[in-house]
């Protein structure tokens, strides 16, 4: 038997094993949610007690990294790193390590089952051949990650989580691999923009789709748009008006709208699945078709909303107020 038919036969044979792993870790991970904040809180507070050793003035750019050459010897933690506007050039950027290691026994037993499985491969599956398959399940585990943490820290300034970091009005957490691709968690602008900004960024949109992704609008009034079928993942508007706004078939996942007032402004068929609109008022606004699901409205605008049943089957209900 040569080697490339063993390894056939290897993955066929673990692929019921691998779909079982997947079910539990995606389990396991989301029962530990709330852990992974607790986390990134500690992290952040022990990021403070840093800056105020080194009288650090301030941050904008947080990473949160899993760290690949760790795993290698089975030793699970997360790196945070936290610098100034100079990015990698800041002179005295902060670290914090933290252990995540019962995050992943799934893993862990994954790993054992499949040394096992490999041992009656008369030497030709190694433990290189284990390790890549494991490396393939980390791009799981890093995605399941990344939207538990965008899911967690969305109420972030609610939360406090980085109440103790000092942070320009410019300022983002990523969450990836170390020095490696990573993906926006929060991306914070508190630079004013007006409508003349908005309708420019636009119509770039229609020639680079993903120029409203993570954009942030902040204390604008934005009016008389129609935007169809555009990119718009984890938009915010922050304390910001919205008047004669259409928004046709667009993905707006994930967006967050925080002390906004929109009147007149229609959602179309819009994706807003997990969309914040807690602190918001509404005036004339329709959802018609759109996909609300673990979108969140405050108690009580609902009423006043026109949603479906169906609609309102699938939207949670603040517990804050609207202002």
């Amino acid at each position: 038997m040569d080697r490339e038919y063993v390894m056939s036969e290897f993955k066929q044979e673990i692929a019921v094993t691998l779909k079982e792993y997947r079910k539990h870790i995606t389990s396991h991970i989301l029962e530990h949610s709330e852990q992974i904040e607790l986390w990134v809180k500690a992290a952040m507070d022990e990021l403070g007690a840093q800056m105020e050793i080194q009288e650090k003035e301030y941050v904008s750019f947080l990473y949160i990294s899993m760290l690949k050459t760790d795993l290698i010897q089975r030793n699970y933690r997360f790196l945070v790193q936290a610098m100034n506007i100079r990015w990698y050039f800041d002179e005295e950027p902060l670290e914090v390590y933290f252990s995540a290691g019962n995050l992943f026994e799934p893993l862990e037993q994954l790993w054992d089952k499949l040394n096992q499985k490999s041992r009656d491969c008369q030497g030709m599956v190694n433990q290189y051949d284990v390790q890549h398959i494991i490396f393939e399940e980390l791009s799981y585990i890093d995605a399941l990650i990344s939207r538990i943490l965008r899911y967690r820290l969305r109420n972030w300034e609610e939360k406090g989580i980085f109440s103790n970091v000092t942070r320009s009005p410019y300022w983002f957490l990523k969450w990836g691999e170390y020095r490696d691709q990573s993906e926006f968690i929060i991306h914070t602008d508190r630079t004013e923009k007006d409508g003349s900004v908005w309708r420019g960024e636009l119509k770039k949109a229609l020639h680079k789709p993903e120029t409203m992704v993570f954009s942030y609008w902040y204390r604008g009034e934005y009016e008389d748009s129609r935007m169809s079928e555009l990119d718009m993942r984890f938009m915010v508007f922050d304390e910001s008006t919205l008047r004669r706004m259409e928004f046709q078939r667009c993905n707006l996942e994930g967006v967050r709208l925080s002390n906004c007032t929109l009147t007149d402004c229609s959602f179309e068929g819009c994706n807003l699945c997990g969309a914040d609109f807690t602190k918001c008022m509404f005036e004339r606004v329709t959802f018609q078709d759109a996909e609300l699901t673990d979108a969140i409205f405050p108690a009580l605008s609902v009423p006043f909303l026109d949603l479906t049943p169906e609609q309102l089957q699938t939207i949670q209900i603040a517990k804050e107020e609207s202002r």
